[in-house]
């Protein structure tokens, strides 16, 4: 399993999510269609290098917003195997 390394307010943020939201609520999130197409747009015109600096800008906030919340389905799924 890869360990990310986080600053410690990240990690409180995801561990006040996950003790306020069930785990099971976590690990359904996702993204709605429309941030989805969004963020395949950005990335199709990124390689074509098309960005504006407020798209790259967006861009960046989501592959962060996606990290943070893969660290948060992981610290879910293990409350899982922990009440189980």
């Amino acid at each position: 399993m890869t360990t990310v390394n986080l600053v410690p307010l990240y990690n409180d943020l995801l561990d006040y999510l996950v003790d306020k939201a069930t785990p099971q609520e976590i690990l359904a999130f996702k993204a709605s269609p429309e941030a989805q197409a969004y963020a395949h747009d950005l990335l199709e015109r990124q390689s074509e290098g098309q960005l504006s600096a407020e798209e790259q800008t967006h861009l960046e906030q989501m592959e962060q917003v996606e990290r943070l919340m893969s660290v948060l389905k992981a610290k879910a799924l293990k409350r899982t195997h922990h009440a189980t």
